[in-house]
């Protein structure tokens, strides 16, 4: 019989990240013993969405709320998508999490819920646990390079357990972690660019956990490839966002009531579902024409999202809505306003034209 496995593990290649961070705790206590495996792992979701929140909040303190605790926010419907359930087990779990006092849930505003997370509690000393060990390690020996000698160290053990599930004992390597090599030389720029990359990529990890209720995966994935910081996929955020407000100002001024639905992320279904492929056709273009007939890369991108979301607006309202003649007004007035726009565009790059030649 074979024992061929497609990418078997070894101990060249154990894996270095990609797990949930799932507490022990939670099988050890049997305070925890009615809750199913599914609430464990969404309250594994609960607590990375967390270390974002705890990571971002040290530097503006948006996620903290007024007493100066931190909260996320995450949806029935993001976590249903992730664990591949229902939306209705979801909210069943996610009740069975607050019965066992491990999430808060309060209502913020008229749609959004701040939800609080909590540790586990650790078992009692004298429960006997049914996991005693956080995990072992397989290493080689320690060195330490000082530039021109290499001087080895004790030699690690290879295997390491802990005595229980404590929090305390729990400060153990993972099997994931490889021992420590310092290395004291004088390339303090590697290191410092090494940190900063690592900083963008918990930034940019941070900002998509916070808008990802309103601009999916997918729409991240488009643009990532072309910016080479936080600072720039922040800017593609903040454009989107920008260009959202405007389309939205033209329909209000075009008499549009302020609290029409089809105006939000929540329920206009179109803007989040052509998102992605929105993006992906302005990054075609300026990828295609490059600065030949786009000058201004960013005025260009908040022009193509904000025809993208005023489109988005218009066929909400015809799919959705009766065309009442109030509607029709609505709709001719903002295509009279488009008309102007366009007219002035064509205006001012003709005044360029004249000034250039």
């Amino acid at each position: 019989m074979s024992t061929f496995l497609e990418n078997i593990m070894t101990g060249d290649n154990l894996p270095t990240g990609n797990y949930l961070p799932l507490d022990l705790n939670l099988i050890n206590n049997p305070q925890y013993a009615e809750l199913s495996i599914e609430a464990m792992v969404l309250h594994s979701l609960y607590t990375m969405r967390m270390s974002c929140s705890l990571y971002n909040s040290q530097k503006d303190g948006q996620w903290l709320d007024e007493a100066g605790h931190p909260f996320i926010y995450f949806s029935n419907e993001e976590a249903a998508q992730i664990l591949r359930v229902s939306e209705r087990k979801i909210t069943t779990l996610r009740n069975n999490l607050v019965k066992a006092g491990l999430i808060k849930v309060l209502r913020h505003g008229l749609k959004n819920y701040r939800i609080y997370v909590a540790n586990p509690a650790q078992p009692k000393p004298e429960i006997h646990v049914q996991l005693n060990f956080k995990n072992y390690i397989t290493t080689k020996e320690k060195v330490i390079m000082t530039g021109e000698k290499t001087e080895p160290v004790a030699e690690v053990p290879l295997s390491t357990a802990a005595k229980s599930a404590s929090t305390s004992a729990q400060n153990l390597p993972l099997s994931t972690e490889q021992p420590t090599v310092q290395l004291k030389t004088n390339q303090t720029s590697e290191t410092q660019t090494a940190t900063e990359l690592t900083n963008d990529q918990a930034l940019i990890a941070g900002l998509k956990a916070r808008y990802a209720h309103l601009i999916p995966d997918q729409a991240f994935k488009r643009f990532l490839p072309f910016c080479n910081n936080y600072n720039e996929v922040k800017q593609f955020v903040d454009t989107i966002f920008k260009a959202k407000f405007v389309s939205n100002q033209q329909f209000l001024q075009a008499g549009l009531p302020p609290e029409m639905e089809g105006l939000t992320f929540e329920k206009n279904p179109y803007f989040k579902n052509g998102l992605a492929d929105a993006i992906a056709k302005v990054l075609e273009h300026l990828y295609r024409y490059g600065t030949q007939k786009v000058k201004n890369k960013t005025a260009f991108f908040f022009s193509f999202m904000r025809g993208y979301f005023t489109e988005c607006t218009r066929r909400y309202l015809l799919d959705y809505y009766e065309l009442t003649p109030q509607l029709a007004h609505v709709l001719e007035r903002l295509a009279q306003v488009q008309v102007v726009k366009k007219h002035k565009n064509a205006c001012r790059n003709e005044k360029i034209s004249e000034n250039v030649f």
